[in-house]
C-alpha cells in the first residue's frame, strides 16, 4: 500500500499533463488513455523490486545486535565483556549463569546504554 501511495504524485502530474496534451494539443484520446496505462504497468513491473528495499529485515542501531552471537572475551561473573563483529562490548549475564568462561559464544537479549546482556548459547 505504501508503494502505491507513494507513486500517487506522479499519477497525478502524469495525468495534468495528459490532460493539457489532450485538450490543448490534440493527443487522441487512445494515446492519452495509452500513457496512464503504462505509468500503471511500470509500477507494477517494478513493485517486486521496490518492496524489497521498502521492506528491508535490516535493523538499525542496537535494534541490529539483538538476537546476535557474540564471543566472551573476559569471563561474565557476573559482568565482563564480550566480541561482537569485531567490536568489543561490556556485557552481562544473570548472576545464576555466572560465570560463563572466556570463548564462550553468548546471544544478546538486551542492549542497556552501553551494555549487552546476554545468555550463553546452548
Amino acid at each position: 500500500m505504501r508503494y502505491w501511495l507513494a507513486q500517487l504524485p506522479g499519477y497525478l502530474v502524469g495525468g495534468a499533463v495528459v490532460g493539457v496534451a489532450w485538450s490543448h494539443f490534440g493527443l487522441p484520446g487512445w494515446a492519452a488513455l495509452s500513457v496512464i496505462a503504462l505509468l500503471f504497468v511500470k509500477d507494477a513491473v517494478l513493485f517486486p523490486y521496490a518492496r524489497r528495499a521498502l521492506e528491508s529485515p535490516h535493523r538499525a542501531g542496537h535494534e541490529s545486535l539483538l538476537g546476535r552471537s557474540a564471543t566472551v572475551v573476559d569471563a561474565l561473573a557476573p559482568e565482563g565483556r564480550v566480541r561482537i563483529e569485531g567490536e568489543l562490548w561490556r556485557a552481562v549475564t544473570e548472576r545464576e549463569l555466572a560465570p560463563v568462561g572466556e570463548g564462550v559464544s553468548v546471544t544478546v537479549l538486551e542492549v542497556r546504554g552501553l551494555t549487552l546482556r546476554v545468555r550463553p548459547e546452548s
